[in-house]
C-alpha cells in the first residue's frame, strides 16, 4: 500500500478517533464542569480504543490474529507516551495561551468575542493544537514500530 493511501486511511481513522475524543471532552467540560486536564484524561482513552481497531484492521491492514498481542502492547505504549505529551501540551497551551495572567483578557474570551463561539467551545482550541502535534508522532510510531510487518 502506498504511503499516501496509508496517510489518507490514518487521517480518516484519526477523524473518527478525534470525534469520539472531542465529543466526550466537550461534554465533560460543559456538562460535568471538569477542568480541561481532567476531561482530557477521560476522553482521550476513548478515542484510543477506536484508533487501535481502525488502524490495525484498515490503515495498516493487519487482519491476522498472529501478532495482535504484540501490536496491542506496542500500540498502548506509544499511546501512553503520546497521552502524556498531550496532557502536558493541553496544560501548557491552556495555561500560557488561553488564561495567561499577563493578558488583560484571556484568549478564550477574546476569541469567543471575535467569533461568537461560547467560551467552552473556544477552550477546545488548546486540545486541538496539542492533538495535531501528537498525531504526527503517532502515525510515524505506528507505521514503523507498532504495526510494522516482521
Amino acid at each position: 500500500m502506498s504511503l499516501l493511501t496509508q496517510i489518507k486511511k490514518y487521517l480518516t481513522i484519526g477523524a473518527g478517533s478525534a470525534i469520539t475524543d472531542f465529543s466526550i471532552y466537550g461534554l465533560l467540560l460543559h456538562f460535568a464542569g471538569l477542568p480541561p486536564e481532567v476531561a482530557n484524561l477521560i476522553s482521550r482513552p476513548c478515542g484510543g480504543v477506536f484508533s487501535f481497531a481502525g488502524n490495525k484492521l484498515w490503515t495498516f491492514n493487519r487482519r491476522q490474529l498472529q501478532g495482535t498481542r504484540r501490536e496491542f502492547v506496542r500500540f498502548w505504549i506509544v499511546w501512553l507516551v503520546s497521552y502524556l505529551i498531550s496532557e502536558i501540551l493541553v496544560w501548557l497551551f491552556h495555561l500560557h495561551f488561553m488564561r495567561h495572567p499577563a493578558l488583560p483578557h484571556s484568549l478564550t474570551g477574546l476569541i469567543g468575542h471575535m467569533t461568537g463561539f461560547h467560551p467552552d467551545m473556544v477552550a477546545v482550541l488548546p486540545k486541538f493544537c496539542a492533538e495535531c502535534l501528537v498525531g504526527i508522532g503517532l502515525f510515524l510510531s505506528h507505521r514503523f514500530w507498532t504495526f510494522r510487518h516482521p
